[in-house]
């Protein structure tokens, strides 16, 4: 009788693992799964801003190499260098700002693939405790 006993307490102990388990691994994939939809859009914004700075760099330094060409009158070659080096400053700045959001971006999918693997792990672990709570032979010797 008492070995009826203690196989029924452990059943439960195991159904009730198995109960917290699933729960850990539901609420893991829905954080990971918001993290990664966040994480995506501010990748993908990031990766604009990038193009765009990327573009606006590239404008300012057409305007530097027109300003220093010998056939430009010189005083449109002074506003020209002005305003090259001022907007390729503002550029600049803004490209190092979009890189920085977009490796931040990319570690917060790095950390949603971790959190999708400890999902996982704990749908192993609920899986596993419910064969050993319904199988009748894992407390026999």
């Amino acid at each position: 009788m008492p070995d009826e006993a203690d196989e029924l307490i452990l059943k439960m102990q195991h159904l009730e693992a198995q109960a917290r388990a699933e729960e850990q691994a539901r609420s893991a994939k829905a954080r990971a799964e918001r993290l990664k939809t966040k994480a995506q859009q501010m990748a993908f914004e990031a990766q604009q801003e990038v193009a765009s700075a990327e573009a606006a760099l590239k404008l300012a330094e057409e305007k530097q190499a027109k300003a220093r060409d010998p056939v430009t009158p010189p005083l449109d070659a002074a506003d020209l260098l002005v305003q090259g080096k001022s907007e390729a400053q503002d550029a600049h700045t803004r490209l190092v700002k979009g890189r920085a959001r977009l490796n931040f971006a990319l570690d917060k999918m790095d950390e949603a693939e971790r959190r999708d693997w400890e999902a996982l792990q704990a749908e192993a672990r609920a899986e596993a405790h419910g064969q050993m709570a319904d199988d009748p032979l894992f407390n026999k010797p």
